[in-house]
């Protein structure tokens, strides 16, 4: 349980609040609400951030708890404890958790996200806008992990993406 509460805890500590606290006010603060507001190497900063805490949630709970763990940074980055439980939307996170606990199946989920972005972003969204091309990909990377990843990653996969999904429901409802 001490595990997963860490987990939690280190999820709160979202890199674009800790940074750039302002951002907040106008915009999420993750990686892509920083990069709108402050630029591409604020955002990078903040996307490394998250990643890393995810992939440190990952390397400190034991194996058997790292589905829950999955589930609980992310929760935390979402919902963070010490920001009034306004975060970001957990791909960041859920991104470093991944590569640390299924690196193989993390680098395939994340090249295809990639790529279905891309195509997104070039045919679709440029021109009629919609869902940001990242969180629209990062579908495809989830259900890549659900189909790919051995039974253990698959309930981490499934419990994650359902907690992305909840805070992307709420972002684009415009509760953020």
């Amino acid at each position: 349980m001490a595990y997963l509460v860490l987990a939690y805890l280190l999820g709160s500590l979202v890199g674009g609040l800790l940074f750039f606290p302002e951002v907040q006010k106008k915009d999420l603060p993750g990686g892509s609400g920083v990069f709108r507001r402050k630029g591409p190497w604020a955002a990078l900063a903040v996307v490394l951030w998250d990643v890393g805490k995810g992939a440190l949630a990952a390397w400190l709970t034991p194996w058997a708890l790292r589905p829950w763990a999955g589930v609980a940074v992310v929760a935390g980055h979402c919902w963070p404890l010490f920001f009034r439980f306004r975060g970001g939307g957990g791909i960041a996170p859920s991104l470093g958790f991944f590569l640390v606990w299924l690196p193989r199946e993390t680098l395939l989920a994340s090249a295809l996200a990639l790529l279905v972005a891309g195509l997104y972003h070039l045919l679709w969204w440029r021109r009629r806008g919609g869902i940001y091309p990242i969180p629209f990909g990062a579908v495809f990377g989830y259900l890549y992990l659900l189909l790919a990843a051995p039974p253990e990653g698959q309930l981490g996969a499934l419990g994650v993406a359902g907690v992305v999904a909840l805070r992307g429901l709420q972002i684009l409802r415009g509760r953020w």
